[in-house]
């Protein structure tokens, strides 16, 4: 399905529905004009007088603040009043100062932190879009901040997998998958993830680790909001927020080189430069190289005969096992002003790896964008443009039908393996797709009301060159865009701060939606509790909608299918959810503990299901499917045994099922037990409820509602922890996790203890046995240990080294990947000023 290009009612509509929304809040954002501030201002420094860089200077109870230059510097402008002025810095301890504005500038002089490791509260802006201190965000947020990367040795996957609330799989060697809040599967989009405001998922995987746009010692700080994020950020951040900062070349300017090698052939060369020409000019420049190799792991695929139900299991063939990463980044900034900023910069990363779950072969994996901001005090816009190519990418799984397909045709084992990539099912994966994103947001402060309003704009033209989309017309063009708007009021001197965001979307394909978030928190001292309710959305992505892989037998569902018994099964559509959150953080102990918790519970509807089969009957005498829409289903697929098997015997999709209600609560404890030494401790717990006796929760239609249809993928009870220790030189951590076992269904993949009473996809649930098409490795998760470590030999030179799941006990962490192994490396960083 192509843009529609007579929406113009639709628009006019969209337009007259906000009006009124974006003249209540824009009529706020110009009276500030009319205000007068007054300028504080002064310079933070070390025990040794020398300034410090990217301080956080934060009002207490507001949304102001700002963070010193390169020497130190800083100004906030301020209305008459008194002020509590919180101090906090990577490496220093805090400070709060008492700060009294009358009609005149303050000018504090030099500002003395001294060196501590107990960095407990800092600001942060994932939570409302403006800066704010983490313990009164309104929003559940992990923050990992740039001090954790720099100190990590390795790919930081590990530190992702330790936060709370958060569910990491590793695939594989290299990479891994990250979730918030169940309902993971072999594609998951519930997610945003953004990279410097820039969204950067792609349709294949999400990307962390070696697939991000930064190299780690370009990372300021990941901040992970928990939850749903709609309202600010749009589509697809149902379950929460991804977002990674990378570091302004002002603040942050040297040279660092990172050479490293280790197990399964890993070497690994990183390299970050970053200068400012003047107070108005800067550069910045990274690059990054991986290569290694996969375990020797081949999954079984399973070929359907002509007997009904009974199929063959065969092992893949053409699996390339050696992965290489290649990524780099170039930007230049300037500064027109004190506080504006221009910048431009351009990314790539070129891979070629075995992803898992899909088991495809990536090659020339080309994922690249370039983008424009501009920031001010009080004005934020970028436009960017995302390219992702593919040329000689193949699925395996296609791949192996071809080969035994062919010879069973009569064709010679060589013949087989050369022809499979072509026929009788495409095998091979392209693309040519582009993706254009633009957004303009304004804050603004009169008193105690500070308030955001933006627009984004997104225009996506998708192109597999017929490989695995249904864009034999042509790109498939799709377009949304979106306004929002929050207004925050604290309660003067008590404390109480109200929360209130509306968002409306219009999509090209899905039309009109509108998202409210309100919330109140209430401060007192260093604690804060919060209370929101809020509304995400997650529109289906083009995989989803538009996506032909395995020959036809995995279809989009952008128009609905019509099966022999006469069976409708409808467009897909948008999932919501409904989250009602309660939370608190506090400072401890005498500034020793940093507590954070929040309980939820969430209520989703038209949920997107994972790619099932939806006539499970279909190779056995039951219903199957006649038609795509309008069109006959032998338009798109010959079916599984071509001249054996009906067409439509074998049709898998996603579709819109029945409500569920999730719940759960996360618990998050770091004590600082002296300057040197800490330790944190991450507890969540997740569950759910479904009405057993709706049949729209029936997804896989056997009749039953069971949890097989819910598809969580998520453990009850997940535990972890890290100790670090830093003293002078040298400094060390140690880290475990611990997921509960728990059941893995997503589509035709199945990783689950064994059931026999559990029938899935035709087949009882054994571990360590064929179920329906796919085998049963078992559950997934376990108990995982890895430490971490480095000494500093000289003031350039840092030596380091990992060991990863130290135990090696060969747990699963995702479907038709191989078990977790230990790994092990070693690097050795040069850092010059």
């Amino acid at each position: 399905m192509h843009e529609d290009s007579g929406c113009w009612a639709r628009d006019h509509y969209f337009f007259n529905t906000m009006k009124n929304t974006i003249r209540f809040i824009f009529c706020f954002l110009l009276p500030m004009l009319c205000y007068s501030q007054n300028t504080l201002s002064g310079r933070i420094v070390d025990p040794l007088g020398a300034g410090i860089h990217n301080v956080n200077i934060f009002i207490q109870f507001s949304a102001k603040g700002t963070i010193s230059d390169s020497e130190g510097y800083f100004q906030l402008e301020l209305e008459n009043g008194s002020y509590e002025i919180s101090i906090s810095s990577l490496g220093y301890a805090s400070r709060i100062i008492h700060v009294t504005v009358r009609d005149a500038k303050i000018d504090l002089g030099n500002i003395n932190l001294d060196a501590s490791v107990e960095i407990l509260d800092e600001a942060v802006i994932s939570g409302s879009r403006r800066l704010e201190l983490m313990t009164q965000s309104a929003a559940a947020i992990n923050l990992i901040n740039a001090g954790r990367f720099e100190n990590f040795i390795g790919s930081p996957e590990e530190l992702f997998a330790l936060q709370k609330g958060v569910d990491f799989s590793r695939i594989g060697n290299f990479w891994g998958n990250i979730s918030i809040r169940g309902f993971n599967s072999a594609f998951n989009q519930k997610m945003l993830l953004l990279d410097d405001n820039r969204i950067s998922h792609t349709r294949i995987r999400t990307p962390v680790g070696p697939m991000s746009a930064f190299v780690k010692e370009d990372v300021e700080r990941v901040e992970i909001v928990l939850g749903p994020s709609s309202a600010l950020y749009g589509p697809n951040c149902l379950n929460g927020l991804f977002n990674t900062l990378s570091k302004s070349p002002f603040q942050y300017p040297g040279t660092d080189i990172v050479m490293g090698a280790g197990s399964n052939e890993l070497l690994n060369f990183r390299f970050r430069h970053a200068h400012a020409l003047n107070k108005n000019w800067a550069y910045k420049v990274t690059s990054e190289y991986i290569s290694g190799r996969e375990e020797e792991f081949t999954d079984s695929v399973y070929i359907a005969t002509s007997e009904p139900g009974v199929y063959e299991g065969k092992a893949e063939i053409g699996v390339a096992r050696d992965v290489n990463f290649l990524k780099g980044l170039a930007a230049v900034f300037y500064k027109p002003g004190d506080r504006s900023e221009l910048g431009i910069n351009y990314t790539f990363n070129e891979s070629d790896n075995l992803s898992g779950g899909s088991r495809n072969n990536l090659s020339d994996w080309n994922i690249s964008s370039l983008q424009a901001t501009y920031k001010s005090g009080q004005w934020f816009s970028q436009l960017y443009k995302t390219w992702i190519r593919m040329d000689r990418s193949v699925s395996v799984y296609t791949r192996t039908l071809n080969y035994y397909t062919l010879l069973a045709q009569g064709q010679s084992e060589e013949e087989a393996f050369a022809n499979s990539l072509n026929g009788p099912r495409a095998a091979v994966i392209k693309e040519d797709s582009h993706r254009w994103n633009a957004e303009v947001q304004y804050n603004a402060s009169i008193g105690n009301l500070d308030m955001v309003a933006g627009f984004q704009f997104q225009k996506e033209a998708a192109f597999s060159n017929h490989t695995y989309l249904l864009d034999e017309e042509g790109p498939i063009k799709l377009s949304q865009y979106g306004l929002y708007g929050q207004i925050m009021y604290d309660i003067s001197e008590s404390g109480i701060q109200l929360v209130a965001t509306v968002r409306a979307d219009e999509h090209s394909l899905f039309g009109f939606n509108f998202l409210p978030k309100v919330g109140v928190t209430f401060t007192k001292n260093r604690g804060t509790w919060r209370l929101t309710f809020g509304e995400g959305f997650s529109t289906p992505t083009i995989i989803n909608t538009h996506m032909s892989l395995i020959g036809g037998m995995m279809l989009g569902n952008s128009d609905g299918y019509t099966l022999s018994d006469g069976t409708k099964i409808a467009p897909i559509a948008p999932e919501t959810i409904q989250t009602l959150e309660l939370g608190y953080k506090d400072i401890l102990m005498d500034g020793k503990l940093y507590l954070d918790m929040d309980i939820y519970y969430n209520w989703a509807k038209n949920m997107i299901s994972p790619i099932i089969n939806i006539v499970p009957g279909g190779t056995s005498g039951g219903a199957v499917v006649t038609h795509r829409g309008n069109r006959p289903i032998t338009d798109f697929t010959q079916g599984p045994a071509p001249g054996t098997l009906d067409p439509g015997a074998v049709i898998f999709t996603n579709i819109n099922f029945g409500e569920a209600n999730t719940y759960g609560f996360d618990i998050g404890l770091n004590y600082y037990f002296t300057t040197h030494y800490n330790l944190t401790l991450n507890y969540s717990y997740f569950d759910y409820s479904i009405d057993r006796n709706d049949l729209k929760n029936d997804v896989n239609s056997d009749g039953r509602v069971d949890d097989n249809d819910m598809s969580i993928n998520t453990p009850k009870n997940k535990i972890s922890s890290a100790f670090n220790a830093k003293y002078n030189k040298f400094q060390a951590s140690v880290f475990a996790r611990w997921i509960q076992k728990f059941d893995f269904f997503s589509g035709g993949s199945v990783a689950a203890r064994t059931n026999l009473d559990n029938i899935y996809n035709g087949s009882p649930v054994i571990e360590g046995s064929r179920v329906g098409d796919t085998w049963n490795y078992g559950p997934l998760g376990g108990f995982y240990l890895s430490s971490n470590g480095s000494y500093q030999l000289t003031k350039s030179l840092n030596l380091g080294l990992f060991v990863n799941n130290i135990l090696g006990r060969g747990n699963y962490e995702f479907i038709s990947s191989p078990p977790t192994e230990t790994t092990f490396g070693i690097e050795a960083k040069l850092s010059f000023n």
